[in-house]
């Protein structure tokens, strides 16, 4: 072992300078030969391209995925390489998974040329070819060298969603009032080369200046307590729009649900409108959100503690925002497909992901029995489900989720059932498929189940309320 990988044994990562000097005083040779040393050395890792002074995060390979390595890749950016930390921070914000449209909001970065800054598509790239984050489709998520955090997609992008429905719902409050221009505001727009969640143009005496119109910019953060430094991208992002020659006036607001103190504090001193959506859309619609998201962050526990909770909260949903329910209709009925299992199984996981042959496949309900393992496809659409989403089904992801199920010990040994569960039914290809895969007598069990087999397991669970959801909420009625 070289004195460069007994001195990260034993004090873990650290950035290359701190390495360096350790190394010059143990081994009695100038800093700069250490520094050199430390540079060419090959038997360790390092993190390029992040830090001031050319200084790289130094590691060995046995630190991979442990999560001291992000703990301190996030502090070694924060204290030395500020603004490439704000990515960090934004995933860690939001569970380690997310969008390419909200990581453009919550990161500083020009989303067009801009001089003296480095384009959000090139620090993304960055951090990518460094194997820091992983870009898939339309989400970033932490490598896997680097956390073992189990991320959730389908959560994300159901709170994703419903920020959406909180900004159009923001969007509306502020046209109806004269807060801006009434066919002025944009969801996702640019504007100073920075994207924001919303922006409008406002004629409010006191933002405009000599007949020039300032401007509403606004971003959100849902579904957790928020503290001081979470708000930091949004304070950046409003210093840079008024460094520019001729800035307009500006009327900043960050949409929140819950914000610590100093967070709070922070945001005032800038100058930052703060609007709490209990205060803007009232306590009872932002508590119903609240436990929705709780719900949705920890869906087995809640199944099994209280597996008609989402039913209450559907039912007052529809109270206030039908359009919100709408758009979430995809996981709740997993919720539902996940309360059928619930009764009877040991565990029950929503929207598990899991990487197999190096593509990633999600699991909309995974329910874990004494002496079986179930795994369902869940879709409430408005068509019937056609065969070219069962064969998507049956050729890319069955096969994807018996080889994670053979690599999971408490797993592999236990009987194998898919299930295929649609709310709108199935076309006559699609059950051709079904049936001629059932008659091939696979080593496993398949199943599919419409709107008919939904009304009978509800009947069979004696849940009037799982029974009434289904047919004014989930199942065509002349179904």
């Amino acid at each position: 072992m070289t004195p460069i990988e007994k001195i990260l044994t034993r004090r873990g990562p650290i950035l290359s300078s701190e390495l360096s000097s350790i190394l010059s005083e143990e081994e009695g040779v100038k800093l700069n030969s250490a520094s050199q040393r430390v540079s060419r050395a090959k038997n360790i890792n390092q993190i390029r391209g992040f830090f001031k002074s050319n200084q790289s995060l130094c590691y060995l390979p046995a630190h991979t995925n442990d999560p001291a390595l992000l703990e301190v890749l996030t502090k070694s950016m924060y204290e030395n390489g500020r603004k490439y930390w704000f990515t960090l921070n934004a995933l860690k914000m939001h569970e380690g998974v997310i969008s390419n449209k909200y990581l453009e909001c919550y990161t500083n970065y020009p989303i067009m040329p801009l001089k003296g800054h480095i384009p959000f598509p090139e620090v993304m790239q960055k951090f990518v070819s460094e194997k820091i984050l992983v870009f898939n489709n339309h989400e970033y998520i932490f490598s896997p060298k680097l956390s073992s955090i189990i991320t959730n997609p389908a959560v994300n992008r159901t709170i994703e969603l419903i920020k959406d429905n909180i900004l159009e719902n923001f969007h509306s409050l502020a046209r109806n009032i004269g807060l801006i221009g009434y066919n002025t505001g944009e969801l996702f727009s640019e504007y100073a080369k920075l994207r924001w969640a919303f922006k409008g143009v406002s004629y409010v005496l006191g933002v405009k200046r000599n007949n020039t119109p300032g401007f509403l910019l606004a971003d959100i953060l849902l579904g957790k307590p928020f503290y001081k430094n979470d708000v930091l991208f949004f304070i950046e992002k409003i210093k840079l729009v008024q460094s520019f020659k001729n800035a307009p006036n500006l009327i900043p607001f960050l949409l929140v649900d819950d914000l610590e103190n100093e967070a709070l504090k922070l945001l005032k001193e800038h100058g930052v409108v703060v609007g709490f959506i209990r205060e803007l859309f009232g306590a009872k619609y932002a508590e119903a959100l609240k436990e929705l998201i709780t719900i949705l962050t920890n869906a087995g526990a809640s199944l099994k503690s209280n597996p008609d909770k989402y039913l209450d909260l559907i039912i007052e949903l529809k109270k206030y925002n039908s359009g919100l329910v709408n758009n979430i209709k995809g996981t709740l009925f997993e919720f539902v497909v996940g309360h059928i299992h619930s009764e009877n199984s040991q565990s029950v996981n929503l929207g598990r992901q899991i990487i197999s042959s190096n593509s990633r496949h999600e699991m909309d309900v995974l329910a874990t029995y004494s002496n079986k393992v179930v795994i369902s496809e869940c879709k409430a659409l408005k068509g019937m489900v056609d065969d070219e989403m069962v064969k998507k089904w049956t050729n890319q992801k069955i096969p994807a989720f018996r080889k994670w199920l053979q690599s999971q010990e408490t797993l592999k040994e236990k009987n194998v059932e898919f299930e295929y569960w649609s709310t709108s039914g199935f076309t006559e290809n699609a059950v051709e498929i079904f049936n001629k895969l059932i008659d091939s007598n696979p080593p496993f069990k398949v199943t599919y189940f419409g709107p008919v087999e939904l009304r009978t397991k509800a009947k069979e669970l004696k849940n009037k309320k799982l029974k009434e959801t289904l047919d004014n909420y989930f199942i065509d009625p002349k179904v």
